[in-house]
Order: C-alpha cells, then structure tokens, then sequence
C-alpha cells in the first residue's frame, strides 16, 4: 500500500520530483554533494504530499474520468490521509535538520505547506470556503507564491539566503510557471466536466502557450543577467537555448498558437527546453567556482 501511495504521490513529474533538476542545479552551484541529498529527499516528501493530498481530494472526479488509481484512494482515503500528513512531518523535521538559514526556511515551509493544503483539499476546510484550485484567480496565486518559496526553500539546504540564492529561486520560478500553464491545459476537460473556473476554462489554448513561452522567456532573461552565470557562459546559455526557443515560437505563431498535430513535434522539443535549460544553467555554472 505504501509503495501504491508512492507511486501516485509521484505524478505528475515535475524539475524537483521525481526529477532531481532543482537539487542538481544547487549542487552545480555549490559543490555540496551532501546537500543534494538531502534537499531531493525532502523535494521527494514534499512532493509526494501534495500530489497525493491532491489525488486523494479528486478521487471522484478521477473515477469519473477512468483514472484507474481514483478507486484504490477512495477505498484508502484514512490511509492515504495519513500517509500525507507523515510526509508533511518528515519533509519539515529535514527543514530544521539540515537547513542552513531555518528562519526564512521555516516560514517558506509554512506557506508552502498552507497553500498546497488548502489548494487541493475538499474533505476538511474545503467543505467551508471553495477551494485555491477551483478559481484561476486563487490557482495562480497560488503557483505564483509557491514556485517561489519552494526553490527559495531548497536553495536554504545549500546556504543561507543570497543574491545568488534569490537568483536561483526565480529562474526556477518563471520555468515551473512555464510548466504549469502547458498542465492546465491537459486538465481542460477534467475542469470543465467538474465546473472549475481554472485557467484552462477561461482563456483558451492559444492563449495559456502564450503565457508559458512568455514566462520561459522571464526565466531566460533572469539566468542570463544573474549571479549564477559569468562571462562568456551567458552568451553560451542564450545561444543554446534561445534559437531552438526562437524556432519553436515561430511554429506556433505560424500556427495561430494553436494546440494540435502540426505543432506536436515543436510542442514536445519546447517542453524539452525546460529540462536542457537548468541542465545548461548547471553546467556553465560550474565556471563560477573554477
């Protein structure tokens, strides 16, 4: 059961979990192996609370939509609850464990923990008040706070709060928004069938892959005039990663922004992007401590 738990706490993958790129960039920075580990184990309790606190909040909806783990959460809710709540507890005891600057860490962790909780659940305070995921206005406060505070939080297991730590949280904050405007729209239909006014309801494709290469851009720009590269490194990074962006624009304003086949394989290399633009922002940052 506890491996099932894992395994959809695991979905959907993002640049901190199950995919390592947040503490890999930290690392880069750094040189701190220890860190990296510790920071990807608490990204993995973390994660895998609100992915399974949000599963568990929209079994119903899921089962309605033929997701075939939506039957288990509804039979395991008191399980799977608990099961939230420890990984909340463990994710915290690594934040004043390891955390090299605890202060601004605890109080990113209590946002963090707040928001995500309250973002998915419908079973305790959701019964009251309408829940932060249901509302495009509260979804993207929602994301624009916690994708800032998580990668600030990460950065704390590597040092303490900095001009390079700040850096590090917003380059990762524009790429996970990036992200997150291209989920919505995979969850338009779900939306729409439960009566959500997210922002896959209200604005339309088009205009959500406008957002998404808008803040990938934002995310661009922040790494190439921080700290976090120097010199030459910066041209390379803009070199790397703004031609293959520039193609793929040109794509999709070929293609009036819309969602479909003729833009599938652009689609699935600007996704790519995301990942090759920290691992590219990781290596070249390497130079800095050289």
């Amino acid at each position: 059961m506890i491996l099932k738990f894992l395994k959809i706490g695991g979905k959907p993958a993002t640049i901190a979990y199950p995919l390592p790129l947040v503490s890999f960039l930290g690392f880069c920075l750094t040189g701190d192996l220890m860190s990296f580990v510790v920071s990807y184990l608490f990204a993995s309790f973390f994660f895998t609370a609100i992915n399974l606190w949000n599963h568990v909040n929209d079994a119903e909806d899921d089962l309605e939509a033929g997701r075939v783990e939506a039957e288990f959460l509804i039979c395991k809710r008191k399980e799977a609850t608990a099961f939230v709540i420890v990984c909340y507890i463990v994710a915290y005891l690594l934040v004043l464990w390891w955390s090299k600057d605890k202060e601004i860490a605890v109080a990113a962790y209590i946002i963090l923990t707040v928001l995500t909780w309250i973002y998915s659940d419908k079973i305790f305070i959701g019964r009251f008040i309408r829940r932060l995921k249901e509302d495009y206005r509260t979804e993207i406060i929602t994301y624009l706070i916690t994708s800032t505070s998580f990668p600030l939080l990460i950065w704390t297991f590597f040092s303490e709060v900095s001009t390079v730590g700040v850096s590090f949280a917003l380059v990762l904050s524009a790429t996970y928004l990036s992200g997150f405007f291209l989920k919505d729209i995979k969850d338009i239909s779900a939306d729409i069938q439960a009566g959500y006014r997210t922002l896959a309801v209200v604005f339309p494709p088009s205009t959500l892959l406008k957002f998404s290469v808008f803040s990938f851009i934002v995310s661009i720009m922040f790494a190439a005039f921080s700290p976090l590269l120097i010199y030459l490194s910066k041209l390379v990074f803009l070199l790397v990663i703004l031609i293959p962006l520039l193609y793929c624009a040109l794509r999709f304003h070929r293609h009036s922004w819309k969602i479909g086949r003729e833009i599938l394989s652009e689609l699935k290399a600007y996704t790519k992007l995301h990942i090759l633009s920290i691992l590219a922002i990781a290596a070249l940052s390497c130079i800095r401590s050289l």
